[in-house]
This record gives C-alpha cells, structure tokens and sequence, in this order.
C-alpha cells in the first residue's frame, strides 16, 4: 500500500461513489487500526488510508485532487497528453470557441501567456 493515489490507497476506482469510498475506507481503517493490527507499518498505513478518505470524501477536495492527478498525467511522458485544443473540441459545438478563448485565458493568467 505505499506510494499510488488516494484511489489507489482506498483500492477504488477513480469513478467510485461516496458510498463506495466510504466502504473501502471503513473495511481498511477496521484492518489497519494500530490497536487492531500488529504490523510494524500499520500506523503509517491506518495515516495514509485517513487521509485518503479525507480527500475522497470531500466533494471540492476531490475536484481539486482529480485536476492534480490530469496534470500530473500531462506532464508524465508515455501517458496521454491534454493539449488546451484537446480540451477544447471535448467541448459541446456551440460553446466550443467560447472554450477555447476562456482556455486560452486560463493558461495565460497561470504562465504569463503563450508564444504565438
């Protein structure tokens, strides 16, 4: 159980329900527990599994922990790569250049704007 993400930690998948993130964290947190479990890597597990769920469990803190983990993928080389264009055309037609100019925008506020 070291290292992976929060997901990983819960043994969830990405797409997991609250219910289901809430299951894994109880059955995990009962095994775990250092009053429980002997292990001599039980507390540092039992810690790693509490924060996990702390994440996974909170709405807003999971959006912000699912936008660190796409741009973590972006920068990893051998995984997809999202490009503003890609994310752009996932967007419906209509709104699609909309989009696009408030991509553009976003990516200019965080690096100080792009070489043409």
């Amino acid at each position: 159980m070291t290292g992976g993400t929060h997901y990983t930690t819960l043994g969830i998948e990405r797409a997991a329900t609250l219910a289901e993130i809430r299951k894994a964290y109880r059955s995990l947190a009962r095994r775990l527990h250092p009053d429980v479990n002997a292990s001599h890597d039980a507390a540092d597990s039992f810690l790693r599994v509490q924060a996990a769920y702390a994440v996974l469990s909170d709405s807003k803190r999971r959006a912000e922990y699912d936008l660190r983990l796409e741009s973590q993928a972006v920068a990893s080389p051998g995984v997809a790569h999202y490009t503003w264009t890609n994310i752009a055309t996932h967007v419906t037609k209509p709104n699609a250049a909309r989009a696009r100019t408030e991509l553009d925008d976003m990516y200019d506020a965080y690096f100080g704007g792009r070489e043409a």
